[in-house]
């Protein structure tokens, strides 16, 4: 190992369980040479065997210490004491059940290096939030968020960062320590974004995997405990005062009204359904000094119309009210739907609608008042609020439609560029109204993923809509054919999922061209040197050649028949032509493009004795062949005896190109 690694990575762990192979899995996989990062792993007396298994871990690799020390009760005591043991330029800070993309280290590396970065901030994702932490990462990569970007760039504010080591040793920079220090993360990202001259967002390569799961310390915690505002108060005198200075006065609001609306509006909106009048009352008083202390009036501008309802009430002292508006706002959801489909010049282009809506699927109704356009709620709630808060007429420019694709595997979402326009549309109740966003979007292969290609894997289309803090994530949902194309060296599939949202598939796995191009029996065309299938309705743009196979699974269950060759689109469509003899028999084709597996056609193809094919079309049937599932498992089954030979088709068709 180099006597200064570049970088440290820094893992608090208790009790991890198996989780912790996913660290190690990650690590040992990444494309930075070993030998130029280090692992440090603090034990914080887990009462298992974790110590002994960190230890067989560490035997096996070089770069890789352990460390035990007595149980402190929170991972702030093991990341500070790894701080002072790294000898890496910079410090990342993983959980112990988490795992890195394979170019993350060596990618941090170099654009730290390249921006001298303080901090550098990473493309993190999550397995259960689609949208996790993709509003900071709008802008793409930031040499210096302090000059462009604000505090908000280092959302979410979670440790999985790069922190350049001398750097933290020079300010003093530590996790706050204790037993339960809720948001401890937080207090050290407040302390770097103080003192750093560079913080830099690293945005077009995926960095971080958080895998979610119940044993997150900070779901212990909860507004109906003292404990819960005690530290919050703390939280929110240390962001006061640390940023009480020129040139940070920005970042001071910014980040008080965050916590605001967050950790004091948000967890207590949610709080009151079945909790004790003393809990209420409780958790009502303190956020009600949080904002007399930290929230002056003139800043509420900074909230939404929705949070800026919820603050009426609590500065009214209405818990009541407060619990019934929390829940009427629950009850809204999102409708991101697709109108209209069709490959362009080897871009998916859809067309899109997206509304908020209601639990039973209605649009979320407003109610036109003259000139004026109102929100619909109880009278009561309504007689407490001040006009303005009920009026949403002109609100229309914070309205915020979101397109992305997410990775079905690695989780990873891209969020897809495009100006949406916004109006009021009626409803068919006289003088209701909802607010629509419509907007045309496209998924160019080449650059969707912030100007790099999307890789070859199956992706799932979402949508979220943000509108004065009332945010709603859902599906996008899609009701038309699949659509095929051959895009300048690439194939793929949209198509309507399982679960009815918009689906794209650039790798064969699912779906591929061939069977979606909807050949019909005349288009299939069998000699005794091979097969020729047209494809009757796929998009093509520029030249394509593409590694294929038919697969002719033999009727009666005897081996499979493997025909190589390729799929071609060009100015005269697309076509599938794959050579090789076929015995005499009855066969169900399957088709494979690329490095996609075969899947079942509902083409049956009978050849006599001379060679001759007799192509019929023929859906699975249970009586007459083996069901479905069992044919998909044989098919995949014979289809990895062939799949060296599949493998190296490809690597010679693309070494030609």
């Amino acid at each position: 190992m180099q006597d200064r690694p570049r970088i440290s990575v820094i893992i608090a762990a208790y009790r991890p369980g198996d989780g912790f192979l996913r660290v190690i899995r990650s690590l040992d996989a990444q494309t930075l040479p070993q030998d130029e990062f280090e692992t440090i792993v603090i034990d914080d007396g887990s009462p298992d065997d974790t110590f002994e298994r960190l230890q067989r871990h560490a035997a096996t690799r070089p770069n890789m210490r352990v460390r035990r020390i007595e149980n402190s009760g929170w991972p702030s005591r093991p990341r500070n004491l790894a701080i002072e043991m790294a000898r890496g330029e910079y410090v990342l800070f993983m959980d112990h059940d988490d795992s890195l993309y394979p170019e993350a280290l060596e990618r941090a590396a170099a654009y730290a290096a390249e921006t001298t970065a303080d901090l550098l901030s990473p493309k993190e994702s999550k397995t259960s939030d689609v949208w996790w932490g993709m509003p900071a990462l709008q802008h793409g990569n930031l040499p210096n968020a302090l000059e462009s970007g604000g505090i908000e760039a280092l959302l979410p504010m979670v440790p999985h960062k790069f922190y350049r080591r001398e750097f933290l040793l020079e300010h003093g920079i530590r996790f706050p320590e204790g037993r339960r220090m809720l948001w401890e993360d937080i207090y050290v990202n407040v302390e770097v974004w103080r003192h750093a001259r560079h913080v830099a967002v690293l945005a077009d390569t995926p960095g971080y995997l958080w895998h979610s799961s119940a044993t997150n310390n900070s779901k212990t915690y909860g507004p109906r405990s003292v404990e819960y505002w005690d530290r919050l108060d703390d939280l929110v005198a240390f962001v006061d005062r640390t940023l009480d200075a020129p040139g940070y006065e920005d970042a001071r609001r910014w980040l008080l009204l965050h916590l605001y609306r967050g950790r004091v509006l948000g967890r207590l909106s949610r709080m009151l359904a079945g909790s004790t009048s003393e809990e209420r009352s409780r958790a009502l008083a303190r956020a009600q000094r949080i904002r007399e202390r930290y929230v002056p009036r003139d800043w509420e501008d900074g909230l939404g119309l929705w949070e800026q309802a919820r603050a009426a009430l609590v500065e009214d002292a209405r818990s009541d009210l407060l619990e019934r508006l929390a829940a009427i706002d629950a009850a809204v959801t999102s409708s991101v739907e697709v109108e209209r489909l069709a490959w362009v010049d080897g871009r998916l282009r859809m067309t899109v609608r997206g509304t908020f809506a209601t639990r039973d699927g209605r649009p979320l109704a407003f109610r036109r008042e003259g000139d004026r356009v109102v929100r619909i709620l109880p009278a009561e709630i309504a007689a407490a609020l001040p006009p303005d808060l009920l009026d949403v007429t002109d609100r229309l420019d914070g309205f915020r439609l979101s397109v992305g694709v997410r990775h079905r595997r690695d989780r990873v979402t891209w969020e897809l560029p495009h100006e949406p326009t916004v109006a009021f549309e009626p409803l068919d109740e006289e003088g209701l109204v909802t607010a629509v966003a419509r907007s045309v979007v496209e998924v160019d292969l080449e650059h969707a993923a912030l100007g790099a290609p999307l890789s070859d894997w199956v992706w799932d289309t979402y949508g979220a809509i943000r509108w004065e803090g009332l945010s709603r994530g859902t599906r996008v949902r899609y009701h038309g054919p699949a659509r095929a194309a051959l895009a300048a060296g690439r194939a793929a599939v949209a198509y309507r999922g399982t679960s009815g949202n918009l689906t794209l598939d650039t790798a064969g796995r699912l779906r591929n061209v061939v069977k979606d191009s909807r050949p019909q029996v005349g288009d299939v065309a069998g000699t005794p040197q091979g097969l020729v299938v047209t494809l009757p309705h796929v998009a093509v743009t520029g030249t394509t050649r593409l590694p294929a196979t038919v697969v002719l699974a033999p009727l009666d269950g005897t081996d499979a028949v493997e025909l190589h060759g390729s799929v071609v689109g060009g100015p005269d469509g697309g076509r599938l032509e794959a050579t090789g003899e076929v015995p005499p028999g009855g066969y169900r084709l399957a088709f494979a493009v690329d490095a996609g597996g075969p899947l079942p056609s509902v083409f049956v193809a009978h050849v006599d004795e001379e060679g001759a094919f007799e192509v019929v079309r023929r859906p699975f049937d249970p009586p007459r062949e083996r069901r479905i599932d069992q044919v998909r498992v044989w098919v995949r089954r014979t289809w990895r005896r062939g799949a060296a030979t599949a493998r190296a088709a490809a690597r010679q068709v693309r070494s030609r190109r």
